[in-house]
């Protein structure tokens, strides 16, 4: 019986006509998914959704422009499938660009976009980039406090810089008027610094990284730290138009989203090396003086703690300084300069 059996089943395995053909097509099929699934290494996966393409204006790249070049190079515009395109440009032209056009989003001092809003521009505040103001009040060593600046030249930048503003306000709180002391107005961070070491003005009104730190090195004293007198402050923030907004309102969510997990990274005391080599390659400085800027921005000053978030005080604070030093018309609610979606939630 078993023989029997036996021959029987090699019968239908192999004499059958129909069972030969079976099992030459299942041969074949399995062949097929070999070979797909071998193929399948080698050819990569085609994204499931491009990325959606976005430019925006940034002042030249410093140490304060550290969140988006993280977002970027740490892949969190990547998660939210965004691909970034920034054109850096001079700070009075940021703003500019935003409203001719050029761009989709503006990362500026948030005094240049709220001065343009009250003379007219559409556009809105989505969030914040930094908070507090990172800067020092640096002087020949012979000067010891901000009294001390009475009757001298100070380094400025420039008449409607928000530099001057928020210097004559801390030294108003001093109880130093600005016909106490003049100001020469000779440019930005490197001019400052220059017309304090040739001798051209005692004190540089605001200085940041690096040149601060070089300034104490070649012996000169620190005055005033900001922070110490400034708690809340949304000194740079990103813009977009108000059309823009009516139109793309979840590109922009998903970009502060990138934003806020950017500086969430920055802040998280495990990244501080990668934090420094990012700032190494991007800034083109050395190990050491990007290891200094870190602590001075991030530790010290904390400057990206809100993660993105609008900081209302901060905003409160901007408009204040700007409507009392008359760079605007009236004193508007700061709600007016953001847009909806983006309030804080209390």
């Amino acid at each position: 019986m078993a023989k029997r059996f036996r021959t029987l089943n090699r019968w239908r395995q192999s004499d059958n006509p129909k069972s030969v053909a079976g099992d030459r097509t299942m041969k074949r099929s399995v062949t097929k998914l070999i070979l797909i699934a071998v193929l399948g290494f080698f050819i990569p996966a085609a994204p499931a959704f491009a990325a959606d393409k976005v430019t925006m204006s940034s002042t030249n790249p410093t140490a304060l422009e550290m969140d988006q070049m993280v977002a970027r190079d740490k892949g969190f515009f990547a998660r939210e499938n965004l691909e970034v395109d920034v054109t850096y440009m001079t700070p009075d032209l940021v703003i500019k660009a935003l409203l001719a056009g050029s761009v989709d989003l503006a990362r500026s001092g948030t005094h240049f976009g709220l001065i343009a809003a009250t003379r007219g521009g559409e556009l809105k505040v989505l969030g914040g980039s930094t908070y507090g103001y990172a800067y020092q009040v640096i002087g020949q060593p012979q000067y010891k406090t901000l009294a001390d600046l009475k009757g001298q030249k100070i380094a400025g930048a420039g008449v409607a810089s928000i530099t001057t503003t928020i210097f004559k306000d801390v030294m108003q709180r001093q109880g130093i008027p600005p016909s106490a002391y003049t100001l020469v107005y000779v440019g930005g961070s490197p001019e400052r610094f220059q017309a304090v070491a040739s001798g051209a003005a005692v004190a540089s009104l605001a200085e940041a990284p690096p040149f601060n730190f070089r300034s104490v090195e070649a012996g000169r004293r620190v005055l005033l730290k900001y922070s110490e007198e400034i708690k809340s402050l949304q000194y740079t923030s990103f813009f977009a138009q108000t059309k823009s907004l009516a139109q793309s309102r979840p590109l922009f969510t998903r970009f502060m989203r990138a934003i806020g997990q950017a500086m969430r990274w920055m802040n998280d005391p495990a990244n501080e090396k990668a934090a420094i080599e990012l700032m190494t390659k991007n800034l083109k400085i050395d190990e050491a003086l990007a290891a200094q800027t870190y602590k001075f921005m991030i530790p010290d000053n904390k400057s990206f703690r809100l993660e993105g978030a609008v900081d209302g005080p901060g905003m409160a604070e901007m408009v204040r300084l700007l409507f009392e030093d008359k760079m605007i018309p009236e004193k508007k609610p700061w709600e007016s300069f953001v847009d909806s979606a983006f309030l804080p939630t209390k």
